[in-house]
């Protein structure tokens, strides 16, 4: 998916230019270059749409709630990730020549990458505090305080995602990244040296963390959803109905939602940048769902959130009805 204009030695540290070389356009770039292009288009606006609202529930009220913050966290290092993602694309691709790629916006890429996973890890922590209820001692001081620790929660998570992104260059990969061996059969830990292998482990080993723990939230959230839907179902057979039945239905299907685009994420992120996937159709859908978690995942948080469902409706609506006074304006 990324490339430089270098071609970099591992073994040694050194850096050759490439010359000329340029990247033809296959089918498979192509479909891959329009998902990209569609994701962060749909990213863009839910994604930024999360920000701006949030940010100006801010200043109205001064305050910000714990979801809110993490959302618009959330929402702003998606849509800087995903335009960093499409950029490398375009680069990689459409301008192979192009000296604008280097190891320094790799770590970027690696770095929103991080933050990415870390406050999706704090957004299920999150549901999990609101809705879990654990007699240990931990977890009750630990949910008690959630609100006072999630600024201390959100600054570690910013130095643990830096810490992680530098780390490869502490392994000694500190020359230009040859970029167009990301994500392709050439790129395999035979045949480009023990430097990137450590790379790549690092890359594999700063997701591990935020995985875990999301899954230890989100299994806690399921299975406390399940058991409090079993007992509403035993009082419907006893004459008492509980109305929330289906709003906990929607909520064990959104956090299995939220679980699949995470664990598919990180999947096709590592199978990518292992050259797992070579430019063919698996290829295509892995950026798939590479630029799905970071997009599509947002539309169901907007569509789960009643101010931002509301605020997207109002948005949609206004655009349909400038687009029929255009089209009636352009038909007179």
């Amino acid at each position: 998916m990324f490339n430089a204009s270098n071609e970099t030695n591992w073994e040694n540290g050194t850096s050759t230019p490439s010359g000329s070389s340029s990247t033809s356009l296959t089918p498979y770039h192509i479909l891959s270059l329009v998902i990209l292009v569609l994701e962060t288009i749909v990213g863009s606006f839910t994604n930024g749409l999360m920000v701006i609202v949030n940010l100006i529930s801010l200043l109205t009220n001064r305050k910000l709630g714990s979801c809110d913050s993490i959302l618009t966290c959330l929402g702003l290092s998606r849509f800087i990730f995903m335009w960093l993602v499409l950029y490398a694309f375009f680069i990689t691709y459409l301008a192979p020549n192009f000296k604008g790629i280097g190891l320094t916006f790799y770590y970027l890429v690696l770095f929103f990458n991080y933050l990415c996973l870390w406050f999706a890890t704090w957004l299920s922590t999150f549901y999990c505090v609101r809705i879990v209820n654990i007699q240990r001692y931990i977890f009750t001081v630990f949910k008690t305080h959630f609100d006072d620790l999630l600024p201390f929660l959100i600054l570690v998570s910013v130095v643990i995602s830096a810490s992680c992104s530098n780390s490869a260059a502490e392994s000694g990969i500190n020359q230009t990244f040859d970029m167009s061996r990301f994500g392709s059969e050439k790129n395999s830990l035979a045949g480009i040296g023990e430097n990137f292998a450590t790379f790549l482990i690092l890359c594999v080993m700063g997701s591990i963390p935020p995985f875990a723990l999301f899954c230890v939230s989100a299994g806690l959230v399921v299975h406390s959803l399940l058991r409090h839907m079993k007992k509403m179902k035993a009082q419907e057979r006893t004459g008492f109905r509980e109305p929330a039945l289906d709003a906990h239905c929607r909520a064990i299907k959104m956090m299995a939602a939220f679980f699949m685009f995470f664990f598919l994420y990180i999947t096709a992120l590592n199978l990518h940048g292992s050259g797992n996937t070579t430019e063919d159709l698996r290829s295509c859908i892995a950026i798939f769902f590479i630029g799905a978690y970071p997009s599509l995942h947002s539309v169901l948080l907007v569509n789960g959130n009643h101010k931002l469902r509301n605020t997207c409706v109002r948005i949609l609506q206004k655009a349909n009805c400038y687009q029929k006074e255009v089209i009636e304006t352009i038909s007179d």
